[in-house]
């Protein structure tokens, strides 16, 4: 009872009226105010796992558990029964056509389960304990996670992923025109399937792995870059060598960068 007067709480603060909230158990929904138009949903935890399905709806759906409601609850202590445990710190507001989730949270691990129209647009971002899952979205998709993986699939539209310490896995259904893209991790492989008509400037860079193409593709190397600086008249050579290739005649430009990991680009 307490979570949901917790939640309760933060969902009027965001603006709404009892009336404009359908809340059931550990979920509620969100309307949008134009249902006809793109919408944008923003998520963001600071402990826990975010999964966003695109679906037919026209309005958002939030699912929410945290780690404590997974605690077996008849755990004792000094002879007494455990029934709960902390509440839930959880935000979410909408104005004009924008959903946004949060929770600050450090302590509170959460789990969130949003499906959302599948034409909108996505931000997700997590720092620890969780990783960032999204299917069936048409939209552009912006991925932060920093311990953890993410994972794309049967995207229509762009996305830019980052993580720190996992592996990204992406595969598109169709790509946005003209748009630049960028995948970046620094312990893990990066793993991302396109379709075969994708026109694009490939960009690859790992310093400690190798780089996979399915694609028919004559991969160069940039070569070190040299600058002077002509202030102080010191001559520099740096060395920051990136692959570079053309598919399908080029395009916009796909960016490619690991540390410690490989890189598979694959045609479906």
């Amino acid at each position: 009872m307490k979570k949901l007067i917790w939640l309760s709480f933060f969902l009027c603060l965001a603006g709404w009226s009892a009336q404009s909230i359908a809340q059931s158990g550990n979920e509620f929904v969100i309307p949008l105010k134009d249902p006809s138009k793109r919408g944008k949903i923003i998520a963001h935890l600071n402990s826990g796992s975010i999964t966003v399905k695109g679906t037919a709806r026209k309005d958002v759906l939030v699912k929410y558990t945290s780690e404590a409601d997974k605690q077996e609850k008849n755990t004792t202590k000094d002879g007494l029964k455990r029934v709960s445990g902390g509440n839930v710190d959880l935000t979410a507001s909408e104005v004009d056509n924008t959903v946004k989730i949060s929770s600050n949270s450090w302590n509170e691990e959460l789990n969130l389960e949003i499906e959302v129209p599948a034409g909108s647009d996505v931000k997700l971002h997590t720092y620890n304990s969780g990783d960032l899952m999204i299917s069936n979205v048409n939209g552009e998709i912006d991925l932060t996670n920093y311990n953890g993986a993410i994972q794309a699939l049967n995207i229509k539209g762009s996305v830019v992923a980052t993580t720190y310490n996992d592996d990204i896995k992406v595969s598109f259904d169709e790509v946005k025109d003209g748009v630049p893209m960028a995948f970046s991790t620094y312990n893990g492989d990066i793993d991302v399937t396109f379709p075969g008509t994708v026109k694009a400037s490939m960009k690859f860079k790992t310093d400690q792995g190798d780089i996979y193409t399915g694609f028919d593709v004559d991969i160069k190397s940039s070569g070190p870059v040299k600058k002077e600086d002509t202030k102080s008249g010191v001559y520099k050579v740096v060395i920051n060598e990136w692959k570079r290739g053309d598919i399908n005649g080029g395009g916009p430009e796909i960016s490619f960068k690991n540390y410690n990991g490989d890189i598979y680009v694959r045609k479906k």
